[in-house]
């Protein structure tokens, strides 16, 4: 089993590259940690590189381990409900208070990813790699 501590930074970082594309602040940070460590329950042998690459925008190597993980994730930030369907309002309205509103919606709009009929960790996946993909457009 693979030690939670450089996952849960992994995670956290990629949450904060991904989403926000600045650091988070303190606040955001433990509730990063908190969504990460509570998906990492869930998904014990995840694979530590897999994360390492998201991080640094490599999607080669997904797996659907590592898709389930960011689906769980989006669904602890509420970015995600239980169905798979991404709530676009509250994306904005988290992303607006760090970013200008209007590139956010933008970058939602853009990113908008229509429920997988099957896997929701699919959706979650087309999503978080469009934002990473786009985020330079919050710049």
């Amino acid at each position: 089993m693979h030690s939670p501590v450089p996952l849960l930074f992994c995670a956290i970082v990629l949450l904060a590259t991904v989403t926000v594309g600045q650091p988070l602040n303190d606040e955001q940070v433990k509730k990063a940690e908190g969504f990460a460590m509570g998906c990492l329950e869930q998904f014990k042998t995840l694979n530590k590189e897999h994360l390492a690459l998201l991080r640094d925008g490599d999607f080669s190597k997904v797996d659907g381990e590592t898709k389930c993980f960011l689906r769980c994730f989006l669904q602890q930030a509420k970015f995600m409900d239980a169905d798979g369907k991404l709530d676009a309002d509250y994306v904005i309205e988290r992303l607006s208070v760090t970013q200008e509103k209007a590139k956010v919606e933008a970058l939602v709009k853009k990113c908008g990813v229509d429920p997988h009929p099957t896997d929701s960790c699919e959706t979650a996946f087309r999503a978080i790699e469009c934002y990473h993909r786009e985020k330079a457009s919050l710049l």
